[in-house]
């Protein structure tokens, strides 16, 4: 169940736990500079405070998803398939 950790009028963050590992969605609902310097600093804030690797998976192909991961600091772990036998990609952030 991903459960929200930041929330502005901008974006939500979630984070869900799965077998012992964090992964962290977002949703923007709007874009610009500012929002992008907002983003980043509760980001940073939450890594912070979290101290763990988050994870991030990635759709093969998505250019903006992964344009995103990139600006928010996460790199490419390995490749994964789904419970649905789809291939996708897995980055992480964070010691």
């Amino acid at each position: 169940m991903k459960t929200p950790v930041i929330q502005s009028d901008d974006y939500t963050v979630y984070l869900e736990y799965y077998s012992n590992l964090s992964f962290i969605h977002c949703d923007c609902y709007r874009w610009n500079k500012t929002v992008k310097a907002a983003l980043l600093a509760d980001l940073d804030k939450l890594f912070e405070i979290h101290r763990k690797p988050m994870l991030a998976i990635h759709e093969i192909g998505d250019k903006k998803h992964l344009k995103f991961l990139r600006m928010v600091g996460f790199t490419f772990h390995n490749k994964i398939k789904g419970l649905d036998n789809i291939m996708r990609h897995l980055y992480t952030r964070g010691s």
